[in-house]
């Protein structure tokens, strides 16, 4: 990404910015290679895409459902 493209980046919304990191990593972008097109670290692009991984409930309350419908 040119220097201009990685500023256009940063000032995106966040829920933008992890929408573009997930189209790179789906084109096949290893996060070094998607780090290097967005002009962040490599951490920042792994701590962004596994937030997004984290459920935004408690895990527990899942399975209580579970066994609640089992009841």
């Amino acid at each position: 990404m040119h220097r201009t493209a990685q500023l256009h980046f940063r000032r995106l919304p966040p829920e933008a910015q992890r929408a573009a990191l997930w189209r790179l990593a789906w084109s096949g972008l290893s996060p070094e290679q998607i780090a290097l097109r967005t002009g962040w670290s490599v951490e920042q692009v792994r701590r962004a895409m596994h937030d997004e991984l984290t459920p935004t409930y408690p895990p527990w309350a899942s399975r209580a459902d579970g066994l609640a419908s089992r009841a």
